[in-house]
């Protein structure tokens, strides 16, 4: 059984991987082949030849200097994901930008040749591939280690990388060449052509998969990041350190002892697992029989939508809720937290709504709700929720009433309610 790793492009966000990979070394999971596109050429590259320090060290220590000349400063807001997306516009795109060169990369490339070592990488048992894109005719290359010629490996991880137009053309032998990421910025096909019987995808959009089709998928590990990772030539050592936090922590939700879906938590366990998704299948049993529908799936939506559509287990339920709350009160979501430190800050965040002697506008209806909204923000609505549902004699009000306007609020504060109660047994 060949087991091989896919590694995604994406400029700077190749942060990610060195973490996600540093956690595959201290887990022990090891693969035979390596494909990538771009920076994860280059990745996977020092992957290959068995340079993995020098790669973690790279990322570690990498700044703008060791990448573009000149004292050049890149456009954080250029979005390559979204020219990648639209193939049907690059050939137009690339019409306006025939006279342009792109930005000096002569120190990355002489960072990239240092790297390098032909000779261990050849020599290396783990085969490697990668995608580069032929200009301007835009048809692929893929291409393995054995194929290349040896004097001209550079070329090709260079080739790979030419995010044209912010980076410039690169020709070999009279042939030009531009980024990989213009055919396919996550290489799997190339993967399974090379032999491989299982496959870890490490994909770095967070905003759906690239290659849909591959999740859920059988021999097929398809990793994504819940947190945005931020633009692709934020090459700043606050963004570089942050990417390799979340590439570790994804990892380690994946295949060792961390847990959660967008926040990261060390393992844990608790009753409120089953108890919250009792909860939810409760008021999903409300609102059918309040409203005489289906309505009650709106509330599991709610849920897949959060976790981009993949299957959800019983404890995705809490996790979720958590991070709808720690978004809310804009927690750091590269860092890792414990449960039951979590669960006193939360409840320190929401510890007025928990006081009996809280004093507040009573709430008889959706319309006293409405019209409060204007003078109230999304926490205190929670709170309000939440103080009803912990004092219902002070309020008289059926919180459940408010599931069609305000459902994650109301499961929010379900979920603190539950949490007090558990924290004041």
């Amino acid at each position: 059984m060949k087991r091989a790793l896919v590694l995604a492009g994406g400029g700077s966000k190749g942060a990610y991987e060195a973490g996600y990979m540093k956690a595959l070394k201290e887990i022990g999971i090891d693969y035979q082949i390596v494909t990538g596109t771009s920076i994860g050429a280059l990745n996977g590259c020092l992957l290959a030849q068995q340079d993995q320090n020098a790669m973690e060290n790279l990322w570690q220590t990498l700044d703008i200097s060791q990448v573009f000349a000149g004292g050049f400063s890149p456009d954080f807001s250029f979005d390559i994901e979204n020219m990648l997306n639209q193939s049907n516009l690059v050939i137009s795109f690339f019409k306006r930008y025939l006279k342009e060169k792109g930005a000096d990369i002569t120190p990355l490339k002489e960072l990239i040749r240092g790297l390098l070592d032909e000779n261990k990488l050849l020599r290396s048992p783990i085969d490697f591939g990668l995608c580069t894109v032929y200009y301007p005719s835009l048809k692929p290359l893929l291409i393995t280690k054995e194929e290349m010629k040896k004097e001209y490996i550079f070329d090709y991880l260079i080739a790979s990388a030419s995010c044209f137009p912010v980076f410039p053309i690169h020709n070999i032998e009279d042939q030009s060449f531009i980024d990989g990421g213009y055919y396919d910025n996550v290489p799997i096909d190339l993967a399974f052509d090379m032999g491989a019987d299982e496959i870890i995808v490490v994909d770095m959009n967070s905003k759906e998969a690239t290659h849909k089709h591959y999740v859920n998928r059988p021999h097929i590990t398809y990793t994504m990041p819940y947190v945005d990772l931020g633009g692709f030539l934020d090459f700043s050592r606050v963004a570089l350190d942050r990417n390799l936090r979340l590439g570790y922590q994804t990892a380690m939700k994946y295949f060792g002892d961390y847990v959660g879906v967008k926040y990261t938590f060390t393992e844990f366990e608790t009753p409120l697992f089953y108890e919250f998704y009792k909860e939810i299948l409760y008021l999903e049993r409300y609102m059918r029989k309040t409203f005489r529908s289906d309505t009650g799936g709106n509330l599991v939506y709610k849920f897949m939508e959060s976790h981009k559509d993949q299957p959800l287990d019983e404890n995705d339920y809490l996790y979720i809720a958590l991070d709808w709350i720690l978004e809310l009160l804009e927690r750091d979501p590269s860092y890792v937290y414990q449960f039951d430190i979590i669960v006193k800050d939360l409840l320190k965040d929401f510890e007025k709504y928990t006081d009996s002697q809280y004093q507040m506008i009573s709430l008889r209806s959706t319309d006293d709700m409405t019209r409060t909204l204007k003078n109230i923000n999304k926490k205190g609505l929670i709170g309000r929720l939440l103080h009803g549902m912990l004092y219902p004699e002070e309020e008289k009000i059926d919180t459940e009433k408010f599931l069609t306007l305000f459902s994650k609020e109301v499961i929010m504060a379900r979920l603190l309610c539950m949490l007090y109660n558990q924290e004041n047994l």
